[in-house]
């Protein structure tokens, strides 16, 4: 797939939050703000010629599905359709040309927001129907909101996500991090990643009083078969909640997560060694953590995780928020 030249969008508020990123994958570069008198970055970044070949959706936005779907197939009414099986046999994040590998058009730019929109066409990657997505990154006080939109011509599974991998600390290793997720109930996975039943939290996967992310680090059989946390948790809500809150190594900056979606894939970032950084060297496995919003991983073809389907005439309206406080 060939790809035009990237063109990179900023923004900045009053309160001093500055983001960066690119129209490619739509893309989140680079997020800084004011901890502590200095300028911190807490976004997980890479060079820009280095995101088409990147393999860890660093920044990006999964779609047209995140996470996983069994088999790389969808049956719905006696249809059957046939993935991308990009990670065989399932199809992960939307297929290997997902909407994480597409250029999205800038629709509109202010100082602070920034909308861009992608048109998925019937057929790709195997997924029903031409999807129409608009997507706005907004700067409000200490809150980038992600907001996605789209409707179908033909019934559908939508899950989108942003795919940001946070650091609050602004380097070394997010074990160090404390975290709290509300959510009684998360979904263990076979050893593809493939969700099993949904379980009551136990163990290290009871995060409802927060805790250091490495405390007890894979003592658990599901921690030990994904190297770390690559699970989704589904949350208690109602939506204006706070569904997590992570507080930085060094205790100076907090980040809270509100989203209008049932579940978040809190994944500490197990497979990003030799990712490239910014500075020409690589990432480290665990340098980042992230806070998918979403649907159920393979809820298009399991009806008791929910159902993601999108029809003709509905609209699918995804919101999540995420809330810096900086210490004092």
């Amino acid at each position: 797939m060939t790809h035009q030249a990237m063109m990179p969008f900023e923004l900045e508020n009053e309160e001093g939050l500055r983001l960066r990123g690119l129209d490619f994958g739509a893309i989140l570069s680079s997020l800084t703000l004011s901890v502590a008198g200095e300028r911190r970055e807490v976004l997980l970044g890479c060079a820009d010629d280095a995101y088409p070949t990147q393999q860890v959706w660093l920044g990006a936005v999964a779609g047209r599905f995140a996470n996983r779907i069994g088999g790389a197939e969808l049956v719905r009414d006696g249809e059957r359709w046939s993935l991308d099986a990009n990670q065989a046999p399932h199809c992960l994040h939307g297929g290997r040309d997902g909407f994480h590998r597409r250029q999205w058009q800038i629709k509109e730019l202010e100082p602070d927001r920034v909308r861009l929109a992608l048109l998925s066409p019937a057929g790709d990657q195997g997924f029903p129907g031409n999807l129409r997505v608009t997507l706005e990154y907004r700067l409000e006080q200490c809150d980038l909101v992600v907001e996605f939109k789209a409707t179908t011509d033909a019934p559908t599974p939508v899950s989108l996500t942003s795919h940001a991998y946070f650091n609050l600390d602004g380097g070394g290793d997010v074990r160090s991090h404390h975290i709290r997720l509300n959510a009684d109930r998360f979904l263990p996975t076979d050893e593809r990643g493939l969700p099993l039943a949904v379980e009551p939290v136990e163990g290290p996967f009871d995060l409802r009083a927060e805790r250091l992310i490495g405390q007890q680090w894979l003592s658990h059989p599901q921690q030990q078969q994904a190297k770390g946390y690559d699970h989704a948790f589904l949350l208690n809500g109602p939506e204006q909640e706070c569904a997590a809150r992570v507080l930085s190594g060094d205790g100076q900056l907090a980040l809270e997560v509100y989203t209008n979606q049932p579940s978040l894939q809190f994944y500490t970032g197990n497979w990003l060694a030799n990712t490239p950084d910014r500075a020409g060297g690589r990432h480290q496995d665990h340098a980042g953590f992230c806070l998918e919003a979403q649907q159920l991983p393979d809820s298009p073809n399991r009806p008791e995780l929910g159902d993601p389907w999108l029809l003709p005439g509905q609209r699918y309206h995804h919101q999540t928020r995420y809330r810096f406080i900086p210490a004092g």
